[in-house]
């Protein structure tokens, strides 16, 4: 079973991926260094919801494109 680090990582990269960002751009618009975003999308960094919002912004995307909700009966 995957973390919810790996997940959001995994979508990290997508969402990076479909706007044909490389690392090294996605690092410069967080003005970190491009070994972060790696870890980033590897699940190896713990990272607060309010920096989840950044990166959001950062790749022109919207929340609900990162967060999905499934509400059982």
């Amino acid at each position: 079973m995957k973390s919810s680090k790996e997940i959001l990582g995994s979508l990290i990269k997508s969402r990076r991926l479909e706007r044909n960002f490389t690392q090294k751009q996605l690092a410069d618009l967080l003005e970190v260094d491009r070994q972060y975003v790696w870890r980033l999308e590897n699940g190896k960094v713990n990272f607060t919801m309010d920096y989840l919002d950044k990166v959001i912004y950062k790749l022109n995307c919207e929340q609900k494109d990162f967060i999905v909700v499934t509400i059982e009966d």
